[in-house]
């Protein structure tokens, strides 16, 4: 592989946590299998909610009376799904992550692992969702439900990691948190290696399909970035790469172009590659 010398390193600056989720973890089925599941959301469409119709943990933003992010994640829980759990159910605080919005800054999402027997019966509150979904962690570990694909709302050059749940993408900050929390990538590279792998993977797929290397990766504007010769065939791109494979996506997100390629890695690394006769 076509390695640079200096790897870029993801961005680390992050505020303290404004908000937190519960991921409430099923450790067997009703049934009585040792099937293991996790609580997911569908939000209610709404116009002022950045996340309008989205997959998601129960959760939302800490209101002053809360003595702390935990008791958010609970309360956010009981209001939203009916599910009333004790501190003693929780089983571990996952890192911190910034939730994106498409107006305004992102915030920073505690995200909180509680632990139940067995899949809990919700009442939801309408005005919060509209669908919950007792999901078995065998189908979020399968990397054949997963690949890059648009989402709605979201420019259309735009292609996330993201997993079908009743046709409604699982993607974005929620996707990125289970993830982490499943170890779903390898922890044999670092973030930013990975990262450049897809990349690299994305170059090599280009010049296969004819463009020509005219600069190979190099450090600019705190991005690594590469050039080809001719137009980037954008509808070929998003086609191969929305395939599932026998590998989970080591991104956040790409962007496709015909003068470029953007793809941010799993650390908010960036990697360009520039198209110089489109």
């Amino acid at each position: 592989m076509n390695r640079p010398g200096a790897m870029i390193r993801g961005r680390t600056d992050m505020r303290a946590p404004e908000a937190a989720v519960a991921i409430v973890h099923a450790r067997g089925a009703p049934s009585g299998s040792d099937e293991e599941s996790v609580l997911l959301i569908r939000r209610t469409e709404r116009p002022n909610d950045p996340w309008s119709g989205h997959w998601s943990f129960p959760g939302g933003r800490r209101d002053p009376e809360d003595k702390d992010l935990v008791f958010t994640a609970l309360r956010e829980l009981a209001e939203e799904c009916g599910i009333q759990l004790g501190r003693d159910r929780l089983e571990a605080s996952l890192p911190p992550a910034a939730a994106g919005r498409r107006v305004g800054s992102a915030i920073t999402v505690a995200p909180f692992l509680f632990r139940v027997e067995s899949e809990l019966p919700t009442v939801l509150d309408p005005n919060e969702a509209v669908e919950a979904l007792w999901i078995p962690l065998s189908l979020l570990r399968d990397p054949s439900r997963h690949c890059l694909r648009r989402v709605p709302r979201l420019p259309r050059e735009m292609a996330f990691p993201a997993i079908e749940l009743n046709g409604v993408p699982l993607w974005g900050f929620t996707y990125r948190v289970i993830t982490e929390w499943l170890r779903l990538h390898s922890r044999e590279d670092s973030p930013e290696e990975a990262g450049f792998a897809a990349a690299q993977m994305l170059l090599e797929f280009l010049l296969a399909q004819g463009l020509t290397l005219r600069q190979s990766w190099s450090e600019c504007d705190k991005a690594l970035v590469a050039e080809v010769g001719g137009a980037i065939p954008v509808a070929t791109v998003l086609e191969r790469f929305s395939l599932a494979g026998r590998q989970i996506p080591a991104v956040n997100a790409v962007e496709i172009r015909e003068d470029s390629i953007r793809v941010v890695g799993l650390g908010l690394e960036e990697y360009v590659i520039r198209a110089s006769d489109h």
